[in-house]
């Protein structure tokens, strides 16, 4: 994917936008995000998505269900497995107050975690939303990634801003 294509992700959102509009590009940034992410193993069948919380966003990604990334279909989980290493990425919706209680059960695991929450990557979180000037903008956490075996591509970390 070129920086072109990738800088596009920064979409510009009008200053009166709706609810729904801001959820339809933050579920498109969790899609493509993923393609910028490289885990140390997939599996061979399917990259899964497992999504803690309910909110706009959250029920966009089911849609997401089967679309083809890093050559595999999204499987959609809602919640978290009992174990963690059934998911690749976990969306934490903005209603889900139980972050600092999954945190624990996800470190070692590979996990991407990503979410629209206020200080997500502070607080731990890889990836998360923030708004800025009217656009929705990534904020990224290199050592939470790092910490999860994770490697970001240099070229989303260019896009985005880092946290420690």
């Amino acid at each position: 994917m070129s920086l072109l294509l990738a800088a596009g992700l920064l979409v510009c959102v009008p200053p009166a936008r709706s609810a729904e509009l801001e959820a339809k590009v933050k579920a498109a940034y969790v899609f493509h995000v993923i393609k910028f992410v490289d885990w140390p193993a997939l599996p061979g069948d399917a990259l899964t998505l497992c999504i803690s919380g309910s909110d706009a966003v959250s029920a966009l990604l089911g849609d997401l269900a089967g679309k083809p990334v890093k050559e595999r279909p999204l499987r959609i989980l809602p919640g978290v497995p009992s174990d963690p290493a059934q998911c690749q990425v976990l969306y934490v919706g903005g209603s889900e107050r139980r972050w600092v209680e999954l945190q624990p059960r996800l470190r070692n695991h590979g996990v991407l975690t990503v979410s629209d929450q206020d200080g997500f990557a502070r607080n731990g979180g890889i990836i998360g939303f923030y708004p800025e000037a009217g656009r929705i903008r990534l904020e990224i956490n290199p050592e939470a990634a790092r910490q999860a075996n994770l490697r970001i591509s240099a070229k989303l970390l260019e896009l985005a801003r880092t946290v420690p």
